[in-house]
């Protein structure tokens, strides 16, 4: 892993709608936010040089350990540090959330 983390491929990045994501998250009784960790993992991996394991985002106990990865391979996306992110995720976990999507939109738009 890099020191600080690069956009490879803007191509693997969707954009997301963040009041459908809301939606979504309150329907399925916050289900939503598994899948949600898991298919950003995912881009983070493809679209990134940082190495993630999309599956640890899913798994009880472990997935700290993907919201870490998550969080210090968004500063790729976001304007933020990965430790900043990684202790919203903790405290108040939408504030990270809407900054990792807006920053993954931003990019999939360029």
């Amino acid at each position: 892993m890099s020191a600080t983390p690069q956009v490879t491929d803007s191509s693997a990045f969707e954009n997301g709608s963040l009041g459908l994501q809301v939606v979504l998250f309150v329907v399925t009784g916050t289900l939503y936010g598994l899948y949600w960790l898991y298919k950003t993992a995912k881009q983070l991996d493809e679209g990134t040089d940082q190495n993630l394991s999309p599956i640890l985002a899913v798994i009880p106990i472990v997935n700290i350990i993907g919201i870490w990865q998550i969080s210090n391979a968004a500063e790729a996306v976001t304007d933020q540090s990965g430790v900043v992110l990684f202790v919203l995720f903790v405290v108040f976990g939408p504030i990270s959330w809407f900054l990792i999507q807006s920053g993954i939109n931003d990019t999939a738009a360029n």
